[in-house]
């Protein structure tokens, strides 16, 4: 016979506790996320410090002379201590300027490329202007007006003045062989004045000759024999003191005024280089006359 334990009855006064139906449910505010959106991040410190100015130190247009000037002040005032680059960048630097060395006439000297310049874009400046004047009068009343239009179209861009000295030769004379081309070259000397047209092709003549670029320049005296052609070694140099100088403006870190001053005294030619050629243009300025006031 089995026996089985019979169940508690409850005492007077005492209930059994129900399992709450609320306790099995997950709370609806644990499982739902968070509404507030994560905060941006602040930005570093260091994007707000101040920078070097490296716009002072762009490589102005050079003449042999200047190049090989400026690459021998700035091999003189190098830094002691530099990364690799920049003594890699210095042996270029060193044997593009003896190059351009090699490349000076016999008697040692070099041709300033800056007055021919000068001289170029005011010769070609002035024979522009004068043919848009022709061109700009009523084709009702002058009739060459039309062909003076079709004229300034092939020469009127003035921006290549502003190109270094082999490209602005090279776009002077592109223009040029462009009017022989289309046959205008006669209707440019009657536009702009014969005497304006033929200063234009002399000046373009002796400018490839400081160049080193016509074909006089590219013969030495003794006769027929190729000499270094010293447009290209003018152009290798000043190539090689734009690269010499990235190198060394690398040095310079934001908010580190410290590393700047090695930077400045390694890059000092360039700012004297600079300031000699604007006192120069300064001093090569023509004087113009105030405008005259219209009467009261």
């Amino acid at each position: 016979m089995s026996r089985t334990k019979p169940a508690k009855t409850p005492r007077r006064g005492q209930t059994t506790a129900k399992p709450s139906p609320r306790a099995a449910k997950p709370s609806p505010r644990a499982a739902k996320p968070s509404p507030r959106a994560a905060k941006p991040s602040r930005p570093a410190k260091d994007d707000y410090a101040e920078r070097f100015d490296r716009s002072p130190y762009e490589i102005p247009p050079l003449d042999l002379s200047e190049a090989i000037a400026l690459g021998t002040a700035l091999l003189a005032a190098r830094p002691r201590r530099q990364p690799p680059a920049i003594d890699e960048e210095a042996a270029r630097l060193t044997a593009a300027r003896d190059r351009a060395r090699g490349a000076v006439r016999a008697d040692g000297t070099t041709v300033a490329a800056r007055p021919f310049d000068v001289a170029m874009d005011r010769a070609w400046g002035t024979m522009v202007r004068r043919i848009q004047d022709v061109s700009e009068l009523p084709a009702e009343r002058f009739p060459e007006a039309v062909e003076a239009s079709k004229v300034f179209g092939l020469v009127q861009d003035l921006s290549i003045l502003k190109l270094n000295y082999l490209a602005e030769f090279a776009q002077i004379g592109a223009r040029l062989d462009a009017l022989k081309r289309e046959g205008c070259l006669d209707a440019a000397r009657r536009f702009a004045g014969p005497e304006f047209l033929d200063e234009v092709l002399r000046c373009h003549a002796a400018y490839g000759e400081a160049l080193g670029v016509s074909d006089e320049a590219v013969r030495s005296e003794e006769g027929d024999t190729p000499r270094a052609d010293r447009g290209a070694a003018r152009l290798e140099l000043a190539e090689t003191i734009g690269e010499y100088a990235v190198q060394v403006l690398a040095l310079a870190r934001s908010g580190r005024p410290a590393t700047w001053t090695i930077v400045q005294s390694a890059l000092a030619p360039i700012l004297e280089l600079r300031a000699r050629q604007a006192e120069q243009l300064r001093a090569e300025a023509p004087v113009r006359p105030p405008p005259v006031h219209p009467p009261l």
